[in-house]
């Protein structure tokens, strides 16, 4: 028995809607134009992006947090 067939009996139920659902988010990055973040950014991550906005670090992480919540 190979090790899928072991993981596809009735109590590792939850465990197989988990991969289920795994493997749909993970189908989700492979469209174009989409990519896997960080809910919490870096400090340096902060920083670059207040550099190119030209803003606070502070305004740099409320537009990061309305990005990250917002999104479609």
């Amino acid at each position: 028995m190979n090790a899928i067939a072991l993981h596809m009996t009735k109590s590792s139920q939850p465990t197989d809607n988990t991969l289920n659902a795994s493997v749909t988010a993970m189908g989700a990055l492979c469209e174009p134009g989409h990519t896997a973040v960080p809910l919490k950014p870096s400090a340096t991550m902060l920083a670059s992006g207040a550099r190119a906005g030209g803003v606070s670090v502070e305004v740099a992480w409320k537009i990061y947090q309305a990005m990250i919540h917002h999104a479609d």
